[in-house]
């Protein structure tokens, strides 16, 4: 039950599958719309309510995969073998979403995503609860998602770098660019699973107690603090994609710079990575929210910067997107270092550890957030008279909509967050309070034992 330490070394190995876990959810959201919408002409709307429908089947997958991590353990433990079964099912999905062939159709994206987000909802759920479940402590939990992040970050990069050299270096087409990401995933995800499959083992977990379907769902829906904890997380994920989703567009058509797409990108995300310290510091300092609500208070006047950003313009564009990125390592740092500290909230009730379920939420709000990002975005897109296939061909009226609409809506969405958390309920000393009541509990239960 005691926390788990290890090595810098041991520790930076675990963490690698978030390396795969950026990758991924970046270039679905930045890439496969684009090449998709235009590429296959299957038309933005369309595009976006396929995504938003696999979305659905998502989002029945998360919260199972979560329960049934919670429920069995093996000899290799609780997360582990999820972790491994994961890898096949990804190189699969990845091998079909990002090579589709040119008679591709709605059913074969529709296909092709759902099995995706099936593979990417046992890797990110296993790994991240088995991550979260190493400390009870409220700033160790901190630095290891902390680290965590950094791996998603430096991930994110590798994946812009690889269309970055191709568009520096070769004359590649939009689908050769997509599927070079795809063949950096499929070497990518395997390798980091292995590595990390090796490196630490889990903390050991008492058996729980049957709480029975009622009452368990009955402590989760008066959790006020994870109730308000996944309307911050989809605010937050539904900017992320929302921006991610109409970038290409915005990149190449509004701002003309259409062969430096995975360059600037490779920038957005550098951003985030050298904002990552600052929040990490912030939440240390003070507390997790209140880190969450500086972070979000520059997400909400960074985006400014768009509106006046002129055509054709790479260095400013490129410092532009690094302002704008400051603020998205806190996007997915903060809510899961947050979640671990509501599940505490969770085990006092219930007395039982059901990160696995928890954290499925949490990946349960970003999913259905996501999904609607594509989708209001692409909707917005045919409303506002902007046509992916027409390209620079769009009406100078319709490009400066879609400058607008890549700003407005995630100003929005970060200026709730902050009124969100204004009077969070779990603060340091919350934290502290409950962990003691947990192993106080726990050490009467080993005495009795």
């Amino acid at each position: 039950m005691s926390d788990i330490y290890a090595s810098n070394a041991r520790m930076m190995g675990f963490s690698l599958p978030a390396l795969g876990l950026n990758s991924l959810l970046v270039s679905v959201f930045v890439f496969l719309p684009a090449l998709y919408a235009e590429q296959q002409g299957l038309g933005a709307a369309t595009v976006g309510l396929v995504f938003l429908l696999a979305k659905v089947v998502d989002m029945f997958v998360a919260p199972t995969c979560g329960v049934l991590m919670d429920s069995y353990t093996t000899r290799w433990g609780r997360r582990r073998p999820w972790l491994a079964a994961s890898v096949p099912i990804l190189v699969l999905a990845v091998l079909l979403v990002y090579n589709p062939p040119e008679t591709a159709s709605v059913l074969y994206l529709f296909f092709s995503l759902s099995l995706l987000y099936v593979g990417f909802n046992a890797w990110s759920i296993s790994h991240t609860s088995w991550a979260l479940e190493l400390s009870r402590d409220y700033d160790r939990r901190s630095r290891i998602t902390g680290l965590l992040q950094v791996m998603v970050m430096i991930g994110g990069i590798m994946m812009s770098l690889v269309p970055a050299v191709l568009e520096q270096f070769g004359e590649s087409t939009y689908p050769e660019l997509v599927w070079s990401v795809g063949v950096f995933l499929i070497i990518l995800l395997p390798l980091t699973a292995a590595v990390s499959l090796f490196s630490l083992p889990e903390r050991e977990t008492p058996n729980r107690p049957h709480l029975g379907l009622r009452r368990g769902a009955a402590i989760v829906f008066r959790n006020m603090a994870l109730l308000r904890l996944l309307i911050v997380n989809a605010l937050l994920t539904f900017s992320t994609y929302f921006v991610q989703g109409l970038f290409v567009f915005f990149v190449s058509y509004t701002l003309g710079l259409e062969d430096r797409i995975g360059f600037i990108l490779a920038f957005l995300i550098v951003g985030g990575l050298l904002g990552l310290p600052v929040w990490l510091h912030l939440a240390q300092a003070w507390n997790k929210h209140r880190a969450m609500q500086i972070a979000f208070t520059t997400g909400a006047v960074a985006p400014l910067v768009l509106l006046a950003l002129p055509p054709g313009m790479l260095f400013w564009t490129v410092a532009a997107f690094l302002v704008v990125g400051l603020n998205t390592s806190a996007n997915e740092f903060l809510p899961r270092t947050m979640m671990a500290d509501v599940c505490d909230q969770d085990h006092v009730e219930s007395g039982s550890e059901r990160m696995g379920l928890y954290y499925s939420l949490l990946q349960l709000s970003s999913k259905l957030a996501s999904g609607t990002g594509i989708f209001i975005g692409f909707s917005f897109l045919a409303a506002f008279g902007f046509d992916p296939e027409l390209g620079m061909n769009n009406t100078e009226e319709a490009l400066q909509r879609l400058r607008y609409l890549i700003v407005a809506l995630p100003v929005l969405a970060y200026s709730i967050v902050v009124a969100l958390l204004w009077s969070y309920p779990i603060s340091r000393e919350k934290q502290q309070q409950m962990r003691e009541i947990i192993e106080k509990r726990e050490a009467l239960a080993a005495d009795r034992s």
